[in-house]
């Protein structure tokens, strides 16, 4: 593992230090307010007035739910996910929006959150304090342990006192020292472990309907994706091979008529068939590159990447930290991003120099293709990017797209390696 690598996950230590020391003060106060207030609702809803104590409550328990989809959202680097609420139809009257407000399966599980994930964010946030202590107090400790020496002297019982280990001070402060590199090598790696599984927790409860919601577009978007790939491919190959060959067909066939005749001219015929045939072998090998090429099934996706920047018009620097074994879904999207920005940028970006990098980043692949042209790119409908958006959609994947009038241009792909 390499020093960039190990200085991002400290970066991300901070933030998810952040999200579960913050969580267990969120779920405490969220506890005690709307615990109290189901207990009494539902206590009363005999008498009608449990009905609205339940609606407070349920409503309490949903702007909580918001702010842990935010803080999901924060530790993520996304967009905040929606609860997915039933929403009434216009003009329904307020005793049925009050009705389908209580009857919302959303707004239970909400509720249900705030019980369920009391316990989980205090072991994490407890387990937290006691990691980030132990790892900043080892190296503390040490400094403490020799001023108490200074003032009590023999008096100072320590660790290595306790073990039977002599010079008990220096073996105490070995012990210390010890205990604060092993904690903090293994901070990252504990508190990032502990944010995932919090984080898919509140996922699972606060936003299911969002997720089937986004898995039936992110299908939706894989089709979507496969057909304009496949009309793409029947255009071209209808504008190009197809052409071709029926023209050869008919020059084969001239050729045949004039061979007893005129055997030179058949022969002039056949030689430009060959020809003809040479440029549509080119062709198909060319359409092929934008399936699958099998450079990048035989060799894997760096490979693939600095084979497309070699056919680039503008020079392109590649740098890439990829093994060969990356899912198939991964290495393909991330080529098709890759040709897709080579191509866009070789067109319109008026660049003098490119870059491509591609490396693993916290379990997902991350690709970078940059450039110093003018700028203007987008992924809007009818810009050189479009559609890069939807065809990572279909894998979970996630596109940024910075181009300032003017330049540089800078398309950044996050892939997920697991579905």
């Amino acid at each position: 593992m390499n020093r960039s690598t190990w200085a991002a996950r400290y970066r991300r230590l901070g933030r998810d230090a952040a999200f579960l020391l913050l969580s267990w003060p969120l779920s405490l106060l969220a506890f005690l307010l709307v615990i109290p207030l189901t207990a009494f609702g539902a206590s009363t809803v005999i008498i009608c007035v449990g009905l609205l104590v339940l609606d407070i409550a349920l409503s309490i328990a949903g702007g909580f739910a918001n702010l842990a989809r935010l803080a999901v959202a924060r530790l993520d680097g996304g967009d905040p996910v929606p609860g997915c609420y039933l929403e009434p139809e216009p003009g329904t009257p307020w005793h049925r929006r009050f009705l389908q407000r209580l009857r919302d399966l959303q707004r239970w599980m909400d509720l249900l959150w705030t019980i369920a994930f009391f316990p989980v964010s205090f072991i994490t946030w407890f387990l937290t304090i006691v990691w980030l202590s132990a790892a900043v107090g080892g190296f503390l400790a040490p400094i403490a342990e020799v001023i108490l020496e200074s003032i009590l002297g023999d008096q100072r019982q320590g660790l290595g006192d306790l073990l039977g280990l002599y010079p008990s001070l220096l073996w105490d402060v070995v012990i210390d020292i010890t205990c604060g590199v092993v904690f903090s090598l293994t901070a990252p790696f504990v508190l990032r472990g502990m944010a995932a599984m919090q984080a898919g927790f509140l996922r699972g409860m606060l936003s299911w309907r969002s997720e089937v919601s986004r898995l039936q577009t992110s299908r939706a978007a894989v089709q979507r994706a496969e057909a304009d790939t496949r009309r793409r491919l029947e255009r071209d190959i209808h504008d190009g091979p197809q052409q071709r060959l029926v023209r050869l067909r008919m020059d084969l066939a001239r050729a045949q008529r004039q061979a007893e005749k005129d055997p030179a001219a058949a022969s002039a015929i056949i030689q430009g068939a060959m020809e003809q045939t040479q440029q549509t072998l080119d062709e198909l090998r060319q359409l092929s590159r934008g399936i699958a090429p099998p450079v990048l099934v035989d060799r894997g996706l760096a490979a693939a990447i600095s084979e497309a920047a070699t056919r680039s018009t503008v020079p392109v620097t590649v740098s890439s930290e990829l093994s060969q074994d990356l899912p198939d879904h991964a290495s393909q999207a991330a080529y098709f991003v890759v040709s897709e920005a080579l191509a866009n940028l070789n067109k319109h970006s008026g660049a003098t120099a490119a870059g491509v990098e591609a490396r693993i980043v916290d379990g997902a692949l991350y690709v970078r293709i940059y450039d110093n042209g003018i700028g203007g790119a987008s992924t809007a409908k009818g810009h050189g990017l479009a559609g890069l958006t939807e065809r990572l959609d279909g894998v979970d994947g996630r596109l940024t797209v910075t181009s300032p009038t003017g330049g540089p241009t800078t398309v950044e792909a996050m892939i997920p390696c697991t579905f």
